[in-house]
């Protein structure tokens, strides 16, 4: 048995909650990665369109919203077992 030959390997994060990667400021990963500059570090619309191609990203986070519109009050209430914020109907992921 030979082992298979890797061509690429990533560090990536399927979403970014600093909307940018150069505003990208979790200093966890930041400890073995420059976030910001490595190549190897995919984060959010690079992970996706990566994976699905070009306009993956943003068409994953449309129906992610439209679907949260649906089901955010219920997670709220039967998941989580608290009351909704108050703007819990205004917020979007990006």
């Amino acid at each position: 048995m030979e082992p298979g030959i890797v061509d690429k390997a990533f560090f990536a994060l399927p979403y970014n909650p600093f909307g940018q990667k150069s505003n990208y400021n979790w200093s966890f990963p930041m400890r073995w990665f420059d976030m910001h500059n490595d190549e190897s570090v995919l984060i959010g619309n690079e992970f996706w369109d990566l994976i699905g191609g070009k306009g993956t990203y943003n068409t994953f986070i449309q129906e992610i919203n439209k679907l949260g519109l649906h089901y955010r009050e219920r997670i709220y209430r039967e998941f989580l077992g608290i009351q909704p914020p108050e703007n819990h109907v205004n917020r979007i992921l990006r």
